[in-house]
């Protein structure tokens, strides 16, 4: 059973998160970042959850138990999740455009070049153009690589 750890400042604002996350398949107990844990849950501004194999995920302060359990069990899973899209660091790439994010977030939920299009109310052909660009900004020789780097980096969000 994996064992989740509340980190807060504020004993009530723990207990009330960890009633929220009763009755799951998880052990939930309010503690300390050094608690041995799979994953920790720190309360501030907002709430990161923070998994012992190095995911992570950022929610909003006013995020519901549902969202949140979705994050934990993302985060179990390995996986890097955020509310809004990250921004690409800058520092080493060029960054993504708005569009090529949209894009991005639309190639990881395994859309086609056609699909994309279709939802983005664009051609195939441009597409496949963007689709290009991520794959040449982000350093990935395939669509399912950088989907991989897009999740690990938390580029794009489930």
């Amino acid at each position: 059973m994996p064992r989740i750890v509340i980190v807060s400042a504020s004993p009530l604002l723990a207990d009330g998160v960890a009633a929220a996350l009763r009755d799951t398949a998880w052990s939930v107990t309010v503690g300390d970042v050094d608690d041995d844990a799979d994953a920790w849950l720190l309360l501030d501004d907002g709430m990161t959850v923070r998994g012992a194999g190095g995911a992570i995920a950022q929610l909003s302060a006013g995020t519901g138990a549902e969202r949140l359990r979705a994050a934990i069990a993302a985060v179990l899973a390995g996986l890097s999740v955020r509310e809004t899209p990250w921004a690409i660091d800058a520092s080493d790439r060029e960054p993504l455009t708005p569009r090529e994010i949209e894009v991005f977030e639309l190639l990881g939920k395994g859309l086609s070049n056609r699909d994309i299009g279709g939802v983005l109310g664009i051609s195939a052909h441009t597409a496949k153009y963007h689709v290009a660009q991520i794959l040449a900004k982000v350093g990935a020789a395939t669509r399912a690589e950088a989907v991989s780097e897009g999740l690990r980096h938390g580029w794009i969000g489930l």
